[in-house]
């Protein structure tokens, strides 16, 4: 992923890029499942996915008489996503460079690093809570009636799956669906009883750093950038969600987020006494669900 920079050596740059994308990439969680696209440049901003229907199931055989069975139609529906920039950056002054501890504008790179990461997993946050399928906990009838103690449970991991199963929702390659929760419904979910038991025998070394773990066919990720809404009660959004449930969109030869940092230099006519230096970054980005029925968002309570 290049840099754009000014007065600045290949190693430097390079030394700029990874630690923007360490940084960032430590922030983006909710695209752990996402099918990524990229459109190549000069072919306009929006791309649409063709979404193939199931054809219904040959009971009839053959006759000898007719070799050659009617053709049937394939029916598709179109998805579609615009790519829009997102970006951020701030003006850091001579003298600040030339007295903080921050050395080489370090600590600005990996603070819009962050900044990066969490502002496009907002955006697929966002979009899987819009686009999802709902489920309600405790079988509640709409989200005001939702409780406290209407916690994650393994038994409303058992009722989401059923669902991705009915809708023949894929796996992903690893045979697992995959689960996005946060730290208030994950910590009711790992004291439920079916949890325990599940993990009774496991080691925990086992477990990923980021990987929670699996149960009843979905392996876990935990993000600190859950959605919750305010009701009766704070309700959390846990997505629960098959392969090429929903996807990410770059522009070709500009994957994901870059960073820029810029030095003043002899040339920089709106920098005349050489000031400030900048630091900030730029995504050309776009997400959307590509099948509702593949991604279910159980809304619950939480103990806490």
């Amino acid at each position: 992923m290049p840099s754009l920079t000014t007065t600045l050596t290949n190693l430097m740059q390079n030394y700029y890029d990874r630690v923007f994308l360490e940084r960032a990439k430590a922030e983006l969680v909710h695209d752990v499942g996402a099918q990524r696209k990229s459109i190549p440049q000069n072919s306009g901003k929006t791309i649409t996915w063709n979404r193939f229907s199931p054809l219904s199931p040959v009971t009839t055989p053959i006759t000898e008489s007719d070799f050659i069975p009617s053709a049937v139609d394939m029916t598709t529906t179109q998805v579609s996503a615009t790519l829009a920039d997102y970006g951020n950056w701030t003006k850091v002054s001579g003298l600040f460079k030339l007295t903080s501890l921050d050395e080489d504008l370090q600590e600005h790179v990996e603070v819009h690093g962050q900044n990066a990461g969490e502002s496009l997993d907002a955006l697929i946050r966002e979009e899987l809570f819009t686009g999802a399928t709902v489920q309600l906990a405790g079988g509640k009838a709409n989200i005001t009636a939702i409780a406290a103690t209407d916690v994650l449970t393994g038994a409303e991991i058992r009722k989401a799956v059923r669902t991705l199963k009915k809708n023949k929702a894929q796996r992903f390659p690893n045979g697992y669906f995959y689960g996005i929760v946060q730290p208030d419904t994950s910590y009711d979910l790992m004291g439920n009883s079916e949890w325990l038991d599940a993990y009774r025998y496991v080691n925990p070394e086992n477990i990923q750093a980021g990987l929670l773990g699996r149960l009843h066919g979905v392996e876990f990720y935990e993000t600190n950038q859950g959605k919750s809404e305010s009701s009766t009660v704070t309700v959390y959004s846990n997505f629960i969600f098959g392969k090429n449930a929903y996807g990410t969109v770059n522009l070709e030869g500009q994957p994901g987020s870059r960073i820029y940092v810029k030095q003043p230099g002899p040339a920089s006519t709106d920098n005349p006494l050489d000031t400030f230096s900048t630091v900030g970054w730029r995504a050309t980005f776009a997400t959307k669900v590509l099948n509702a029925n593949w991604v279910v968002n159980i809304k619950t309570g939480a103990t806490a």
